[in-house]
This record gives C-alpha cells, structure tokens and sequence, in this order.
C-alpha cells in the first residue's frame, strides 16, 4: 500500500507541475512583447548621431 501511495503522489505533483508550467510559458510568452511593442533593428551610424 505504501509504493501505491507514493506512485500517486508522484503521479499528482506532476500533474501540478505540469499544468503550472502550462499556465506559465503562455503568460511570459515573449512573442506577445513583439506584438505590442515592436522593436526595429536601427543603424546608428555617425551620420545618424548628428556629432
């Protein structure tokens, strides 16, 4: 009884942990920062800085 017991606790945590993961690689995707604000290579070139 008590290695089933242990198996499903492992088995939930890692149902917990998975689920967790889930949530939080969609809420820090960092595509979505591009979406709102894009950022574009620029060319800083001396012309460019007005020296």
């Amino acid at each position: 009884m008590g290695i089933a017991a242990f198996l499903g606790l492992v088995v939930v945590l890692g149902m917990i942990g998975g689920v967790l993961i889930y949530f939080l690689r969609q809420t820090l995707n960092s595509e979505d920062s591009r979406k709102i604000d894009p950022y574009e290579e620029q060319d800083f070139n001396k012309k460019d800085l007005h020296l």
